[in-house]
């Protein structure tokens, strides 16, 4: 049953993104200040969707994708982060970039920077020059990486 479900939800998400980009496009932001997500047209979405990341790198994801700042390296991920992306959501920062890590969707911590990591082994333990995008860099530490390649949600790199 879990399965059947899922399968209609993965069916049902192009129709669901361009409900929502249409709504959002109608959406009188005095009657409702906050932009329709996905989520709100998902009729078959698993109640179990923990495994997968929030939409908001889904939608970074896709802005590195169109300005050509994602890295072919990390394609593996795409295609889920792509399916989970809210079109109406458009990331002020959409990653940090180094040579073999992203932090995508990067929010200000209270050391660090937050974000989805996707990240190869020989990133493990080293400190790496991220671009931002914009023309600016900084230097960030990445934590131990125990496989060839990860992608993981709400990891905090430090200067």
């Amino acid at each position: 049953m879990e399965m059947h479900q899922t399968g209609l939800y993965e069916s049902e998400l192009p129709v669901a993104q361009q409900t929502v980009l249409l709504a959002n496009q109608q959406r009188d932001p005095k009657k409702k200040a906050e932009a329709y997500k996905i989520e709100d047209f998902s009729f078959f979405k698993p109640k179990d969707s923990s495994k997968l990341p929030s939409s908001k790198y889904g939608s970074a994801a896709l802005a590195m994708v169109k300005d050509g700042s994602f890295p072919p390296w990390a394609l593996f991920c795409f295609k889920e982060l792509s399916s989970i992306a809210d079109p109406g959501y458009v990331p002020g920062i959409s990653g940090f970039v180094s040579e073999d890590a992203i932090l995508l969707h990067p929010v200000k911590a209270e050391a660090g920077y937050k974000g989805l990591l996707i990240a190869k082994e020989s990133a493990s333990n080293q400190v790496r020059r991220f671009n931002d995008g914009r023309g600016s860099s900084l230097m960030l530490s990445v934590p131990f990486i125990h496989t060839k390649i990860i992608a993981e949600e709400d990891i905090t790199l430090y200067p």
